[in-house]
């Protein structure tokens, strides 16, 4: 939803820090399916895709420096991101101010969390997920035959067939739906139960519908076989 990706587009990869030992195996490959990536990597820091700042906190700073707030806050935003890491796990916060060092509280700062690049990133307690939004050519086209997965059984359900039922497939549309059904041309047969999938012809079929997958113009045509 972050990113603004549909939840059938796949994408490439996701970085995660997790505690513990993280999935591995079987476990892995279902993760990469539930959550529709190529790849999950898992690493020890977030440091690579994540960057944390201070944002100070007026109304407490004042209460407790009164005409010297602003030079404390200017010190706050001047923290580093490992003392911010640190402070997020317990550790202790001082900023100095002539000379003397002042610890500061939960109530004195917000840590503010940044995406490094084009990564989408979320972090709860000590995990963090980050998403790399980008759509590739092969991905938006393996995306698209999804979509064209998901069409083809509304119009099976539409027409009144069972779900056992066996059919040829038509699909024709633009260049990029086109080259979708031809590349993953096994998997929509497959998913779809049809016998036959003639990419390029939507025509001839008992049963029609003109469609668009991801804003691609399609017409799609099936019957029974």
């Amino acid at each position: 939803e972050d990113a603004r990706v549909r939840v059938r587009q796949p994408l490439g990869r996701v970085l995660a820090v997790v505690p513990g030992n993280p999935p591995s195996g079987p476990a892995l490959a279902l993760l990469k399916d539930e959550i529709n990536v190529k790849s999950v990597t898992f690493a020890g820091s977030a440091d690579d895709v994540l960057t944390l700042s201070a944002r100070p906190n007026y109304r407490a700073l004042g209460r407790r420096f009164r005409k010297r707030t602003e030079e404390v806050a200017e010190r706050v935003r001047a923290l580093s991101p490992e003392a911010l890491t640190a402070f997020r796990g317990g550790a202790a916060l001082h900023v100095e101010l002539d000379g003397e060092r002042h610890e500061l509280g939960a109530d004195d700062l917000e840590v503010v969390e940044g995406a490094r690049g084009a990564w989408v990133v979320r972090s709860e307690g000590p995990c963090t997920v980050a998403l790399d939004p980008a759509v590739t050519e092969e991905l938006r086209r393996e995306g698209l035959a999804r979509e064209l997965v998901s069409r083809v059984q509304r119009l099976r359900r539409d027409a009144g067939l069972e779900v056992t039922d066996r059919i040829r497939l038509g699909v024709s549309g633009t260049e990029a739906v086109v080259a979708a059904a031809r590349e993953h041309r096994e998997a929509v047969a497959g998913e779809t139960l049809a016998v036959v999938v003639e990419v390029g012809d939507g025509d001839g079929y008992a049963w029609r519908r003109e469609t668009t997958l991801d804003g691609e113009a399609a017409v799609l045509g099936l019957s029974r076989a």
